[in-house]
């Protein structure tokens, strides 16, 4: 089977940054990639890398691709390739294909369709806020925070007040990014582990400390995120909690299979995709919320400027590139 590829760049600024113990993100950059198939069927995919180091390997390797390519051959040359363009180009076969149809629309706009992510340099005023617009509309939120940006005595004086603001209609994610150690890890998840508020520490410990997050997870709900990204095995180990981002593994079909036949403890995460790469986040995110354990993804939803790079349309999108 005969396919044309295309690509095209493209960069916006978030509308605010978004701030963890590693790094800083407020712009982004990535491709989105489209592919013809000889019958005239096309499928999108989006590049979505996270760092510089990972866009100039991408750049590097979608040159690579040429623009007439048989099916087979580009399914063997992208082996070797970035997961994210990987990514790419096994969501737009996969359309192509018909394994996944999307819909038109996808209800994720509303308050208690998300996870609110938290300022952490101002987390209790962003937490009352959250708690007014709550009582406006009396549905239960889920909220985030990102912690190891601060000295932990000041975190865990936040960690405190936080606990004693919240009511049973507010859930709490906190995430470390990999950033603390084994001590400062089990010093909150003692804490932690008789509030019903909690839904999981998120990465608690580095990446590698796969000892030590087992541990952790016989008291507390830990969700493996980093640690899946460079142990892709450990998507089929992990007995806990799994933060899944489509666009940086390397067959999103698989993560698509799996909600279709009804994995629990699954839940979704954005890497800051365009339009192309959120009809996967909504799709996957709706699937997950019929399965046996529903959780409110995680999409950012209001760190995205007003433009036509996010809208559920991708042909429009393509067109105005």
């Amino acid at each position: 089977m005969n396919l044309i590829f295309h690509k095209k760049s493209y960069r916006f600024n978030l509308n605010a940054e978004v701030k963890n113990s590693k790094t800083t993100y407020l712009k982004k950059s990535g491709w989105i990639i489209k592919l013809i198939r000889n019958d005239e069927k096309i499928g999108f995919g989006e590049v979505s890398p996270l760092n510089k180091e990972d866009l100039k390997k991408c750049a590097q390797q979608l040159d690579m691709i040429p623009e007439y390519v048989e099916v087979f051959n580009l399914s063997q040359q992208i082996k070797i390739f970035h997961p994210c363009i990987q990514s790419a180009i096994n969501s737009a076969l996969a359309e192509i294909n018909g394994k996944i149809i999307f819909k038109e629309n996808y209800n994720f706009d509303e308050i208690d369709k998300t996870v609110i992510l938290l300022n952490p340099e101002n987390v209790i005023s962003d937490l009352n806020k959250i708690k007014k617009r709550q009582s406006n509309i009396e549905k239960s939120v889920t909220i985030k925070w990102k912690v190891a940006l601060k000295n932990n005595h000041e975190e865990e004086a936040s960690l405190e007040e936080i606990l004693s603001e919240i009511g049973n209609d507010i859930k709490l994610r906190i995430d470390a990014n990999g950033s603390w150690g084994r001590e400062i890890a089990n010093r909150w998840a003692d804490i932690l582990k008789d509030n019903k508020n909690i839904d999981w520490l998120e990465q608690p410990l580095s990446v590698d400390d796969i000892d030590g997050l087992t541990e952790l997870n016989k008291k507390i709900p830990i969700a493996l995120d980093e640690s899946l990204i460079k142990f892709p095995n450990l998507i089929d180990e992990w007995k806990g909690w799994q933060i899944r981002r489509p666009s940086q593994e390397n067959n999103p079909v698989k993560l698509l299979r799996e909600l279709e036949n009804k994995k629990g403890l699954i839940s979704i995460s954005t890497s800051f995709e365009t339009g192309i790469g959120k009809r996967w986040l909504y799709h996957l995110s709706s699937l997950q919320l019929q399965g046996p354990t529903p959780k409110v993804p995680g999409l950012a939803m209001n760190k995205f400027p007003n433009s036509f790079l996010f809208l559920n349309k991708p042909k429009l999108i393509w067109d105005l590139l």
